[in-house]
Formats: structure tokens, sequence, C-alpha cells
């Protein structure tokens, strides 16, 4: 079981934490079809809910409540950064989160990618946009 999440600043705006969850799902829809991912979750740092460990243990039951013992072992948890630079979340918060999660969820392989201001490509786009 493949499992991504997006993992957002987090924002008091109920609009900003609503446009992430929308992402999300857009992106699940797409990664199941695609056959990337079976489960995409927001999550955010601080300021709305639900946080890194809510969805990790969101997902954890979920499994749990779904598959057979055989299959717990082959569980991937890849944490996309949804973040444009690389500040103080990005360079040690997340990698604290990862720490701690693989700690306590050993049977889970925690990846992450690099931050979205990162990506290949986003440059391209930008300038397609802005044209």
């Amino acid at each position: 079981m493949r499992v991504m999440v997006l993992l957002a600043h987090g924002s008091r705006k109920k609009e900003s934490s609503d446009e992430i969850k929308s992402v999300a799902e857009e992106i699940e829809k797409d990664a199941i079809q695609k056959g990337r991912f079976d489960i995409v979750k927001p999550a955010f740092m601080q300021f709305c809910k639900p946080d890194f460990y809510q969805v990790i243990e969101e997902i954890v039951e979920n499994i749990k409540s779904k598959t057979d013992s055989s299959t717990k072992n082959s569980i991937e948890v890849v944490i996309l950064p949804y973040f444009i630079s690389a500040g103080s979340h990005v360079s040690e918060d997340i990698p604290a989160l990862l720490n701690e999660a693989s700690l306590k969820y050993p049977n889970i392989v925690f990846t992450v990618t690099p931050h979205l201001g990162k990506f290949q490509g986003l440059k391209e786009l930008i300038l397609d946009r802005t044209a």
C-alpha cells in the first residue's frame, strides 16, 4: 500500500486549509487512477487540523481494518512537503517528524520528496502561466 501525505504549513484561514484539502482530493483521484498511490491525505504543520500524526494514525487504523497481517509490512508513506522554499519546517521539523514516526511505526517505510519549490518543471510552469 502506497500513501501520500501532502504536508502543508497550515493557516488560521479556513479557506486556505480547504484549498489544500481540495488539492489532495484531486491528486488522490489521479493517483488512484494511475495506480501510483492508494491514498492521498493532507496534513498541516500548524494552525489547523489534521496534523501529521493524526493523519499517520488514521492511515494506520484504516490499513489495519482493511488488510491482513501479511500486507502490513508493505506500507509506504511518501511525504510531499507542500512548501515553495526550504524554511525551518522543511529543513528541521519534517525530518524530526519522520524520525519520530519511523520509531513509532517501524513496519512503515517513510520517505520524503523534495519540497514543492524543488520540483522539476516548476519554473517552466510559472513561465507558461504568466506569458
